[in-house]
């Protein structure tokens, strides 16, 4: 019986996006359609937006409002959650439609390890999702569940950072 690929980026090390993008590169040279989700992420101007939102075949929306407070009990964590809630709406109609044989839900595990969606819906889409549905999931901090549910997981490791050296964020590198 055949089953919906779902692959797993997480870890904390950097790369998790970067090997997601990969792929979704790889689907596109084989004429997939793709629905590309992202949480937490708010800014439109990263190259892999830049680059991807305007190919045909690929759908791309955001449902992020930046950087999370530091406080989890913050006032401003409700607005989070009403956008990743949106996000995980879009993933599970994204999952369970005929319209898209890749779905990207990128930064997904970050939300769910900051509490802002629960992963019981996005579970059950996983499940019903077509034999054909090929799902890549990334983000720091994947739930047990998540592993468990997908065929393929890779965890990144940092080893070392530029980061750690003073070095800023960087266009064709980190953004």
């Amino acid at each position: 019986m055949k089953k919906q690929r779902i692959l797993l980026f997480t870890g904390n090390g950097k790369g998790k996006s970067t090997a997601a993008f990969g792929m979704l590169a790889r689907a596109l040279g084989h004429g997939m359609r793709a629905r590309v989700i992202q949480f937490v992420k708010s800014d439109d101007a990263v190259g892999e937006q830049k680059f991807f939102s305007h190919l045909n075949g690929v759908e791309w929306e955001q449902f992020g409002r930046g950087f999370l407070p530091r406080d989890p009990d913050s006032p401003d964590m409700e607005q989070h959650r009403i956008a990743a809630r949106k996000g995980l709406d879009a993933s599970i109609a994204a999952l369970l439609s005929p319209d898209y044989d890749f779905v990207l839900l990128d930064e997904l595990c970050f939300a769910l390890s900051h509490n802002l969606i629960p992963v019981e819906p996005l579970l059950e889409a996983l499940s019903a999702a077509e034999a054909s549905k090929i799902v890549v999931l990334t983000g720091r901090n994947a739930p047990e569940a998540l592993i468990a549910a997908a065929d393929t997981v890779t965890e990144m490791r940092m080893i070392k950072h530029g980061y750690e050296q003073g070095i800023a964020a960087m266009k064709g590198v980190e953004n």
